[in-house]
């Protein structure tokens, strides 16, 4: 799950996984004739009409408040249909998202980036339309990629079982041996997890997710922390630091019986994903599907590099080589249609990310990696500029394969 402690530079230049048609600009003076003019501040979420056509609705979202702001549109089922996240203060984030269907659908700010936001119907009227067909070759490397993501799944959840059974077991040496791997299943995947707005945070929220404890803290780094114990000396304000009022939190709750719960809810969790995915009608968007690769560097760079994913446990080299795993699976299952139509831009593509996998191979230690917190800034600080430099060229992909 992306990281809800940015600056306002990176919340400019942050970009969600499962986007359409999504950025992140300076504020505009106005908005473009049929766009939605969305003003988000701390505690509103006001649309310029609550009513459009069917196709494609353009939004742009002005933050006016005082937090880092994110913007939904949901459709059956709660599942996002778009989504544009980390619109800093000041800034004006833009979507595009192809509604087809006729019908009343709900869109969300969210302030401070938690909860379940502010949310406000839409009303979506005219005639049904078809749904813009990618190349069909394009649609068969989305199924390849599908069977991929159940296959991580099926993993995921025998993983996760055997990481919790450790963990009420009382088994903590086990279970801290189990957390890195259990969680790379999840990273590979993120941009299908992150459509399901209920589970990715149940699964993968932060303490910066809960409000200063006033939203319940789950998931894996509930359990994280559990493992690893914060202590005073770690309390700061550094992203990866611990907030006061975290430390707080775990010294009160962090019990035995409570983390049992969490560890038994954390199954269920991934039990329920598994099932959704698993359905014969489950269907992720095309546009996710294309920009996944770029938005999985993303996640690294503008999100995790500061180390604020895995604060308790600094196992963050885990996350990052099994983003990398997943953006690199998406573009094995792009590449002959990118090779096709600029075989230069796919021999750079795969010279980068070669780079950036050696890089954290250097780190690797024994079955794992070493600890984040023992990573020289100046080496933070290069592969951040080379996953940059690979965000770049993957910012190429979309319109290169979905060109007919």
């Amino acid at each position: 799950m992306k990281s809800r402690v940015i600056t306002t530079a990176a919340a400019c230049a942050a970009l969600s996984a499962p986007l359409l048609f999504a950025a992140c600009t300076d504020k505009a003076s106005s908005d473009s004739e049929g766009t939605i003019a969305v003003t988000s501040t701390d505690n509103s979420c006001d649309l310029a009409t609550s009513e459009a056509q069917t196709g494609n609705i353009d939004f742009t979202v002005n933050n006016n408040g005082n937090k880092v702001t994110e913007f939904y549109v949901y459709g059956n089922n709660n599942r996002v249909l778009g989504e544009v996240e980390n619109i800093g203060p000041g800034l004006t984030g833009k979507l595009t998202v192809e509604i087809v269907d006729p019908a009343t659908y709900q869109v969300a700010c969210k302030p401070g980036m938690v909860g379940d936001g502010i949310r406000k119907d839409l009303t979506v009227s005219g005639e049904k339309k078809e749904r813009s067909e990618a190349p069909a070759s394009v649609t068969t490397a989305k199924q390849t990629y599908l069977n991929y993501v159940r296959g991580q799944l099926n993993g995921l959840q025998a993983q996760t079982k055997t990481f919790t059974d450790a963990v009420i077991a009382g088994d903590l040496d086990a279970a801290r041996a189990q957390f890195g791997l259990t969680r790379t299943f999840y990273e590979r995947i993120e941009p299908v997890a992150e459509s399901f707005p209920d589970l990715d945070p149940a699964i993968d929220m932060r303490w910066d997710d809960t409000a200063d404890g006033t939203e319940p803290f789950t998931g894996f780094h509930r359990l994280e922390r559990f493992l690893w114990p914060p202590k005073q000396s770690d309390v700061g304000e550094a992203g990866s630091d611990v907030a006061a009022a975290d430390l707080a939190n775990a010294q009160k709750t962090d019990t035995k019986p409570e983390i049992d719960k969490i560890a038994a809810q954390l199954n269920t969790d991934v039990g329920r994903l598994v099932t959704e995915v698993a359905k014969p009608d489950f269907t992720f968007e095309t546009q996710s599907f294309v920009k996944g690769p770029q938005a999985l560097v993303d996640e690294i760079a503008a999100t995790k590099v500061g180390g604020e994913e895995d604060r308790y446990s600094h196992t963050d080299l885990f996350d990052f080589a099994a983003n990398i795993d997943g953006s690199e699976t998406l573009i094995a299952d792009l590449q002959p249609i990118i090779s096709a139509k600029n075989p230069q831009l796919m021999d750079k593509i795969t010279a980068q990310f070669q780079t950036i996998r050696n890089d954290i191979n250097s780190f690797r230690s024994g079955d794992g990696y070493v600890s984040y917190d023992t990573v020289p800034a100046e080496k933070r600080k290069s592969l951040s500029d080379q996953i940059d430099a690979l965000s770049q060229s993957l910012s190429q992909v979309p319109g290169l394969v979905l060109q007919q």
